[in-house]
This record gives structure tokens, C-alpha cells and sequence, in this order.
């Protein structure tokens, strides 16, 4: 069997090595939900590897006590707000008793579109220290809503070593100093300038990220690593062969930076395709699987193991992404590429059931999945087949980017303390016509919602049985839960990408670069509202209802040291808290 070919950097030198074909997987840690106390604290997206979204170490905050919910602060960052860019500032991530020259302190860590890492002070919403890297390379390609060539991976913080990792517009990786912002390793390239790169995970001490939708540009003439004519199906997956001049193309990739050794980090890349398809770029990067392996999902685009080519595939890793250990690949692949229902607009979470691991994933067909992470597709022939799918659960009309409808986020995991384990799917658009019947309703749901199935075991059997709808959310996102709350917030965002015609008249062409077409695609339709739920039966427990009257793109609430943080597209991180 041929050995896979990767491609190793390190301060841009490309290294190409030989990998053996079936290599051991690492001894990976245990997962992080099962072992120690769990954290306070909410150092990576989603609050562990796994991307459950559920912080086991929360408890000032209860079904009791979240109906006082104040706002306690509401801080104005420096990063200036752009209509070409729709992520102002990453979602917010939390770390507790940091030592500073302050003294102990408890940080909110943020990444500004400008490039500007921001540690605020999670109590008084004061900045304690900020960090800019300017990105001095030209811009090859013009800005628009879709590549606005700013920095978008939401950082990870190491809390071992007290360090906060960043991804910068430039594609360096720079690893600061979490107590006053100092570089602590050289800034080494990762992704490729200006990339649309995705939420950052901290994994054995390797920072993975993931890098879709076509974005980015080469700097001068760096090399760019292709299959070589005639390449052998294992070296063509791999993207192996002989460097070529830089091209058109950026291909979709999950790239890993092993930094054990921070002065020496090495990063290596996995490609999922030869071109802008089938890129991966759900907002969650990677998650972490059994053996320190990881999963991620792909976008859009032929489906061809043998050519390197993952079309609308979820991907087992092994550790440092060197080599595909699992995959699976739904049967009406063909139907959602020819929709554009790809499985790039979300992102999987893994969780524990009765003693098996899971993955759970949706995308916009509006489904739900379920994998055993251990054997995600059921094995040869085909890897097509899931441990259970859901019915329709959204998007009757199959739409696919525009207006957006089924799920562009990710699947938030719990599990109460008598033993029932609950899934929250946050869904755009209407509920499908043939979806269950839920448990408990809380009224019409013509927007959009918050929908909480249970797993269910009949034996060797998984099933997902529907419990509730939340009240009706203009585009939702990515819902957290802690301590029988679930917490989530309707983004109000415009999905739409050019305004709708009016009555009689053609619908309006624009040019995505044009500032119209940025100034129509940053214009919200309502604004952001931050509710919480029970998590059994969708109550509303509270919500900050006018409280807040911007609005946010891709992003998640995070709930930690008994507050709850929320960030908006005007540059404002806001905390709720109990008096």
C-alpha cells in the first residue's frame, strides 16, 4: 500500500514526508467530559475539544435564579466596524484567575477583525491588556461580505501555559502571554493570508484550524503543494508532488500547528479537495474524536476518495491531520451538492451515550445525523451509513445559501443529572411539514428556533425522540446550556445576499464587491436577543429582549463564572450576571 504523502512547514519551508499507510494513532487523552472537575472557566469554541457546548463547571447560574438575570456591563472595543466585514469580533472565550500585574483576574479573550487580540476584564468590562499585529501584505483580491480578508478564527486558550493562540489576517499563528498580551513563540504561518479560517482547537498540545470557502491569497510567489499529473490516488488525496507557482485556487484544508515545542512549532495540512470546493467551513473548525483524532465536515463538491476530492463528507483525522482514519459520506451526496445543502454550514460535536461515543451533525438539508464516532459511516462498501437520521426537521424548499434555511451552526450537547441526554439544533427558517410532532410547543416558529430532540436507546437501537421548540428566533445560532439552562441568541442578521425585487420590477443585480452589496448584507432585519430556556421543556426562563440593539454574525453566547457573554457586530462585548 503506498504511504500518503503530506506536506510539513515550518516558517515556510515546505518539507514534503513520507507517511507510513497505516501508522498508530497517538495515545489520546481521555475525552476532556470525563475527566478531572470540569472547568469554570470557557477557554475554546463550544467550551471543550468536543464542541458539546455545555459547561459542566457552571453553577451560580440555575433554572432558579436566570430569570434576574442584569446587564452588567457593556464595553466598547477599539476594532471599527465595516460593512465588508460581518465578524467584527470573535466569540468571546473566558479564563479564570489569571495572574496579571493586577493580580488574579478573571479575563474575557477576544479577536478583532483588525487584527487586535483584546483581554477585558470579565467583571468590570475594562481593557486589561490588547495586542495588534498589523498585516503589512497587499491585498491581491478586493474585500467582499463572503472574503473580507480579516482575521475570523475564534482564538484557544492553552491554561496550562497560560497562553492565548491567534490566528492573524497575515496566516501566522502567534501564541501570547495570557496575563499582558507577550509574544511567547515566533509568529509562524499557518493558513494563507487573508484565508477564511475557522475556530481554533487545542488538541495534545497541537492548534488545529480548518480553512474554507475559497478565501485567501499566496504572498510573492510562495509554492503551492498540488498532485502532479498521473499521481497515484494516495498522493493526489494528500496533495502530494512537487510545489507549483501560486495559482487561482486556494484549496479547502484542516491545517495543525504542533507547538509543544514553542520555539520550533511545525504545522501540517490536510486538503479535502484541489479547489475552492469542498472546503471545510463550519464555524466550530475541528472536534475531537477517540484517540486524539479529529472530525470536521466538508462543503459542496464531488465526492472521489481516490482523486483527494471530500465532497460533503464528515472526515476522521489522525492526530496533526496527516492521514484520513474514517469517513461518511451521506447516499444523496449528488442531491445536496446539486442544492447547494452542503455540509460546510455546520459543524460536529461528540458526545458520550450508555458507554458508546457519538457524533452528532446537520447541516442545511435540514437532518439530523448521528455517527458512531468509532465508525462513522458503517465501514466498507460505502461509508453511508449513519447509527440514525432524523426526519425532515426544516427547509422544505431545499434552499441552500440564500435565503438560508436549515442549520449553519452547530449541535450543542447535555445531559441532565438523572442520566437524559438532550440535542439542541438550531434551526433557520419554518419547521418542515413532515417534522415530529414535539413534546412541548411555545408557539408559531416562522423564522426560525431552538429544537431539542432526546437520544434514546432501545437496545443496540439510537433514536432521537423530539421534545421542544423555542419561541420563534430570527436566525439563530449556536446555543450553549449549563446547569439546566439552555442559553441562545437570535443573531437578526440578514441572510438574504441582494435585496428582493419589487413588485413587477427584476430583482436587483449587484456585484458582491460592491459597497451596496456590503451595506445591504450588514443591515440587520431585527436585533440580537439573548434567551434562556429550560433545557427539559424549551421554557422561557428569560431574555434580554431590547436590552441590545445591534446584531452578530456566527458567533455563540457563552456562559461561565455565573455571567453570560455576548459580543455584537459594533465592536460592544456585553455580560449578564445576577445582581
Amino acid at each position: 500500500m503506498v504511504g500518503f504523502r503530506i506536506i510539513v512547514l515550518a516558517s515556510l519551508v515546505l518539507l514534503p514526508v513520507l507517511v507510513s499507510a497505516q501508522p498508530a494513532l497517538l495515545p489520546g487523552a481521555a475525552s476532556s467530559a470525563q475527566t478531572g472537575p470540569a472547568p469554570r472557566d470557557w477557554t475554546t469554541w463550544g467550551y471543550d475539544q468536543e464542541r458539546t457546548g455545555w459547561n459542566r463547571g457552571e453553577t451560580t447560574l440555575t433554572k432558579n435564579n436566570v430569570s434576574r438575570l442584569k446587564l452588567l456591563w457593556n464595553a466598547q472595543l477599539s476594532t471599527t466596524p465595516r460593512d465588508v466585514v460581518l465578524s467584527t469580533l470573535t466569540a468571546p472565550l473566558v479564563a479564570e484567575g489569571v495572574q496579571t500585574a493586577q493580580g488574579a483576574m478573571d479575563l474575557v479573550v477576544l479577536l478583532g477583525a483588525d487584527d487586535t487580540v483584546f483581554a477585558v476584564n470579565a467583571n468590570t468590562g475594562k481593557v486589561v491588556w490588547q495586542k495588534s499585529f498589523p498585516n503589512a501584505i497587499a491585498q491581491v483580491h478586493p474585500a467582499n461580505w463572503e472574503c473580507s480578508n480579516t482575521a475570523n478564527a475564534t482564538p484557544v486558550i492553552d491554561k496550562q501555559r497560560a497562553i492565548v493562540f491567534a490566528i492573524t489576517s497575515d496566516g501566522k499563528l502567534r501564541g501570547l502571554n495570557l496575563s499582558d498580551g507577550a509574544e511567547r513563540m515566533p509568529a509562524t504561518d499557518m493558513v494563507v493570508p487573508f484565508a477564511r479560517d475557522w475556530s481554533l482547537n487545542l488538541i495534545d498540545n497541537v492548534v488545529y484550524t480548518t480553512n474554507g470557502r475559497g478565501c485567501g491569497q499566496f504572498p510573492g510567489q510562495l509554492p503551492v503543494p498540488t498532485p502532479p499529473q498521473g499521481a497515484s490516488a494516495p498522493a493526489a488525496a494528500q496533495g502530494g508532488g512537487p510545489p507549483r507557482p501560486i495559482g487561482p485556487v486556494i484549496w479547502g484544508n484542516i491545517s495543525a500547528m504542533d507547538v509543544n515545542d514553542l520555539a520550533h512549532p511545525r504545522v501540517t495540512h490536510f486538503y479535502t479537495s484541489g479547489a475552492r470546493p469542498a472546503g471545510p467551513w463550519g464555524r466550530g473548525g475541528v472536534a475531537k474524536g477517540p484517540d486524539g483524532t479529529v472530525i470536521t465536515q466538508t462543503a459542496d463538491g464531488p465526492f472521489d476518495p481516490g482523486a483527494g476530492v471530500w465532497g460533503e463528507t464528515v472526515l476522521r483525522l489522525a492526530p496533526q491531520a496527516t492521514r484520513v482514519v474514517d469517513s461518511f459520506t451521506p447516499s444523496n451526496w449528488k442531491y445536496l451538492n446539486a442544492h447547494d445543502l452542503d455540509f460546510g454550514s455546520a459543524s460536529p460535536e461528540v458526545f458520550s451515550f450508555q458507554n458508546r461515543t457519538f457524533v452528532a451533525t446537520s447541516a442545511k438539508e435540514g437532518v439530523v445525523y448521528l455517527l458512531d464516532a468509532n465508525n462513522l459511516g458503517g465501514g466498507p462498501p460505502d461509508h453511508a451509513t449513519p447509527v440514525y437520521k432524523s426526519p425532515q426537521l426544516g427547509n422544505d424548499a431545499a434552499l441552500g445559501t440564500e435565503p438560508g434555511e436549515g442549520v449553519w451552526s452547530s449541535i450543542t450537547s447535555y445531559e441532565t443529572p438523572d442520566g437524559k441526554r438532550f440535542l439542541y439544533v438550531p434551526m433557520w427558517g419554518p419547521p418542515s411539514k413532515n417534522a415530529p410532532a414535539f413534546k412541548y410547543s411555545n408557539g408559531p416558529i416562522p423564522n426560525g428556533s431552538i429544537m431539542a430532540l432526546q437520544v434514546k436507546a432501545d437496545g443496540d437501537k439510537i433514536s432521537l425522540d423530539p421534545q421542544w421548540t423555542s419561541p420563534n428566533l430570527t436566525v439563530p445560532d449556536a446555543p450553549v446550556v449549563a446547569n439546566g439552562v439552555v442559553y441562545a441568541i437570535q443573531t437578526g442578521e440578514q441572510t438574504l445576499q441582494r435585496p428582493l425585487p419589487l413588485p413587477g420590477q427584476p430583482r436587483p443585480i449587484m456585484d458582491i464587491a460592491s459597497p451596496a452589496m456590503s451595506k445591504f448584507r450588514s443591515t440587520p432585519v431585527s436585533n440580537l436577543t439573548l434567551y434562556a430556556f429550560d433545557a427539559e421543556t424549551g421554557k422561557t426562563l428569560w431574555s434580554s429582549n431590547k436590552i441590545i440593539t445591534n446584531w452578530v454574525h456566527f458567533s455563540e453566547p457563552v456562559v461561565a463564572l455565573g455571567k453570560v457573554f455576548v459580543v455584537t457586530h459594533d465592536a460592544h462585548v456585553l455580560a449578564f450576571g445576577l445582581n
